[in-house]
């Protein structure tokens, strides 16, 4: 048994795939397709030149039997194909994550391994696929298959109802096919073997060397299906709730250090709910006063924050928490309800980009000394006794104050104050976040928002530890561009981080 892994980075931004083999054909590659730019890559490698009997004996090998997939989890099938042709596939995989081809029944020589080894090596910067996909061979198959070859027979309104159906090119070893009638071929350019008819006939061109086979996709079919209408959990009364907490869709989800991206273009979302009503957006969602444009609310922190989250801790963003200090009006919450897509504006910087969302909970936050409430897990709201930085504190104002020291430490016992918190009984610099378990430092994360001119103190960053002397509850967000995301806390995470000596706490200050 043998198999091929493709490996999609953890670092590449995550987008919707379709063949990176080629750019116009569907993803996953279908048998054919793969073998075909397994032989064009060894061209390319020239080694043809020196391996030609070893290339020639693998590709008639991986050709004895149709292979099957397995899909990472997260992965979503897309139906695409214009009335009267034959439908495309695409498939959208998180990252990071692995797609197998396996052969279960094949076993290769030591020449032809080494050579399929040197091949998959190359074979991302042979198409242009170096930045995201890397690939290797697989000799421990996975336990779950996706999609395998079905017979004709089995394809009855049952299986239909649970399983995508799709017909793939398969390639046909060269002794079922190179002694056979050329009827049905194009005269004089029959391939006189398989890597031949691989690397010489187009794939829209018929050929002796290949066959369709009905493969079948289990567990697709349901998730391709949109709902005409989202559920989610309603945990308080509508005139209490003050947090709605959202899902993004696994094939869509940016890195944490891109947290602010999500936060500008969730909340450029919700005002955009507002500009087709002759009732302007309410002071919760602008954070200025009505009927002064572009005047910063004078009554603090009332406007809502869009606090991005990474609850599974694999370091891309999957949930965005929408909180404000006081109950949501009527109108607002309708304005959620209705989110299902975010798009960046068109003066984004760089190509358009989309994140698609899905409400999951409306709930009410209590406050400080308010009895518990039913609410969904989250790791920033607590209550906890202790919070840690997962996002660069930007301290707002300048170090010096009145000819004292006004550093970061006596900015944050200030504005926990301004927020009706108490004072924690320490506050340690932290040197940096740790993101899917790697340590990443401030100048990793974007700080300063695309919307909005920003000359403000802080820049650089700082993470911090607060300890509380009893439990408080979150979210915790201070500093320039807390309400999108900046300066965020997180409760009860990993204490292991390291604090900066004294020379870098007064550097950093």
């Amino acid at each position: 048994m043998i198999g091929i892994a493709f490996r999609f980075a953890a670092g590449a931004h995550p987008v919707p795939l379709e063949n990176p083999l080629e750019s116009d054909v569907e993803w996953p590659p279908s048998p054919w397709r793969l073998l075909r730019a397994l032989a064009i890559t060894a061209i390319r490698m020239r080694l043809h030149a020196s391996s030609l009997g070893a290339l020639h004996s693998l590709v008639e090998a991986l050709s004895l039997e149709p292979p099957v997939y397995t899909f990472p989890p997260g992965a979503e099938i897309c139906r695409r194909g214009a009335e009267g042709h034959a439908p495309r596939f695409v498939l959208r995989v998180p990252r990071p994550s692995a797609l197998c081809v396996s052969w279960p029944h094949l076993t290769l020589t030591r020449d032809e391994l080494e050579i399929l080894g040197r091949i998959l090596a190359e074979f991302p910067s042979a198409w242009s696929a170096a930045d995201w996909l890397c690939c290797d061979v697989l000799h421990d198959l996975p336990d779950r298959v996706d999609a395998r070859p079905v017979s004709f027979t089995d394809t009855g309104a049952e299986q239909e109802a649970r399983r995508v159906l799709m017909q793939w090119l398969c390639p046909l070893p060269s002794h079922v096919w190179v002694n056979a009638s050329s009827s049905g071929t194009i005269a004089g350019r029959r391939p006189a073997n398989l890597f031949d008819a691989l690397t010489q006939v187009a794939d829209d061109m018929p050929t002796p060397a290949a066959q369709r086979v009905t493969y079948a996709v289990e567990g697709f079919a349901a998730r391709g299906s949109r709902r005409a209408r989202r559920s989610y959990r309603l945990l308080a009364a509508r005139e209490q709730v003050n947090a709605a907490r959202y899902s993004i869709a696994a094939a869509s989800r940016p890195r944490v250090t891109d947290a602010l991206d999500i936060s500008e273009v969730f909340h450029q979302s919700i005002l955009s709910r507002y500009d087709d009503r002759e009732e302007p957006a309410p002071l919760i969602i602008t954070g200025h006063e009505p009927n002064e444009p572009g005047a910063v609310s004078r009554r603090g922190h009332q406007h809502v924050f869009v606090l991005p989250e990474d609850l599974d801790h694999d370091g891309l963003l999957d949930h965005v928490l929408i909180y404000a200090q006081e109950p949501f009006p009527e109108g607002v919450i309708a304005a959620l309800e209705r989110i299902r897509t975010l798009v960046t504006p068109d003066w984004w910087p760089g190509p358009k980009r989309r994140w698609r969302v899905s409400l999951e909970d409306l709930w009410s936050v209590p406050r400080a000394g308010e009895a518990l409430a039913p609410m969904p897990e989250d790791h920033l709201i607590g209550p906890a006794r202790i919070f840690a930085s997962i996002t660069p504190y930007l301290h707002p104002w300048h170090a010096k104050h009145g000819g004292t020291k006004f550093g970061p430490v006596e900015q944050i016992r200030k504005e926990l104050k301004l927020r009706g918190l108490p004072q924690p009984v320490a506050i340690t610099p932290l040197a940096v976040a740790h993101v899917a378990g790697q340590p990443v430092p401030a100048h990793k994360f974007r700080r300063l928002r695309y919307g909005k001119r920003q000359n403000i103190p802080g820049r650089w960053g700082s993470f911090w530890r607060l300890e509380f002397a009893e439990p408080v509850y979150g979210p915790i967000a201070l500093g320039a561009n807390c309400h999108f995301g900046m300066g965020l806390f997180a409760a009860d995470v990993d204490e292991a981080d390291r604090a900066y000596s004294s020379t870098e706490d007064a550097e950093m200050t």
